[in-house]
């Protein structure tokens, strides 16, 4: 008799095996449900905004000096160079656009000095560690290259962004330099900016998975976003954004967006508010 329950158990077990393929079989050919972490990037318009570089007041002259010296850089085809590294980035460079003329200057008025840049260490692919244990991306790269013209000794230095412009301000850095978006009240407080170098948009990631296809799908859902940031400002009680924000369940913050990032992964937020090209390369990389 127990032979013969041990038969059928191993029979009915086939037989749902067999029901389970056939149900695979029938979904339609190249047609696969999203994986739990496959991200996306929601196609909306949430802000545009363009970056900068922030130095502390009355340093008229080295912001100047690192701008000469980058636009010497562009006349002599090394910035077009470096940016064909990162071509997720390439076409939303101003001095990389149709009509932006650059013409080399003299530079040996600018005197030799050690420059300190100032990075956000986590903002993949304008700042970030290499593969070698050394900082790199785009904007490190223009950087050291123009300082090199300059005749200038260059050190980086990765900055809490949240406290970014307090520790400018205190000289642990002399600029601040990582995909920055230039804001009214850095002017309004005295920092010298450079023009911008750079256009960029907020955007929101989501799991694939979870059916949410718009910012109105957030509804009463997590949203993480990093301390610091334009996002942030933008998510922020009186910021352009707080209507929006205003229907989420909360807005998580973190210290960089690579934690942002864990934590949608890991399940505990619905989304990220994070720049565009840095979503792009997050979410290319991860396919």
């Amino acid at each position: 008799m127990k032979k013969i329950k041990r038969a059928i158990a191993i029979i009915l077990a086939v037989m749902m095996l067999i029901a389970c393929a056939a149900c695979g079989a029938e979904k339609e050919p190249g047609k696969t449900e999203p994986q739990k972490n496959e991200l996306k990037i929601i196609d909306e318009d949430l802000g545009k905004e363009q970056y900068g570089i922030a130095f502390r007041k009355g340093e008229d002259d080295v912001c100047a000096a690192i701008v000469a010296a980058v636009k010497n850089l562009v006349a002599n085809g090394t910035y077009a160079e470096i940016a064909a590294k990162y071509p997720d980035i390439v076409d939303n460079l101003t001095y990389l656009q149709d009509g932006f003329t650059a013409e080399a200057a003299d530079l040996s008025a600018y005197e030799a000095r050690k420059f300190v840049m100032g990075i956000d260490p986590e903002y993949n692919p304008f700042s970030y560690m290499g593969d070698n244990g050394e900082y790199t991306g785009f904007d490190v790269e223009i950087c050291k290259a123009a300082c090199e013209l300059l005749g200038w000794e260059f050190d980086v230095f990765g900055v809490n962004w949240d406290q970014k412009l307090i520790q400018l301000n205190a000289s642990e850095c002399d600029c601040v330099w990582s995909g920055m978006t230039i804001l009214p009240s850095m002017t309004e407080q005295g920092f010298v900016i450079s023009e911008p170098y750079y256009d960029s948009e907020q955007v929101l990631v989501v799991n694939a998975a979870n059916g949410i296809n718009s910012s109105a799908d957030l509804a009463g859902k997590t949203v993480a976003v990093q301390l610091g940031t334009s996002g942030e400002s933008l998510l922020a009680d009186d910021g352009d954004l707080a209507s929006l924000s205003a229907t989420f369940g909360s807005v998580v913050t973190c210290d960089s967006f690579l934690k942002c990032f864990t934590e949608l992964e890991g399940g505990a937020v619905d989304a990220v508010f994070v720049d565009y090209p840095v979503a792009a390369k997050y979410v290319n990389e991860k396919k």
